[in-house]
């Protein structure tokens, strides 16, 4: 298995490191902002396009540990 980087992106609302494996196609995006990341694989360009495109939605869920520090 190859993956190879295909490029990075900044927007004003967020990042996206793009990677497409050259064995089976499959495009991979990394999107990130300074608190929030995401990973989605693609088997389709415009798929992959709209996903690069799109900012994170302004809902965020958190996970709550018992425990850890709320911070």
């Amino acid at each position: 298995m190859t993956i190879r980087t295909i490029g990075y992106v900044q927007f004003k609302t967020h990042q996206v490191h793009i990677s497409k494996n050259t064995d089976t196609d499959l495009i991979y995006c990394f999107k990130a902002t300074d608190n929030r990341c995401d990973i989605q694989t693609f088997d389709d360009e415009d798929a992959a396009s709209d996903y690069i495109l799109a900012p994170f939605d302004n809902i965020v869920y958190h996970l709550v540990i018992p425990g850890e520090d709320q911070t």
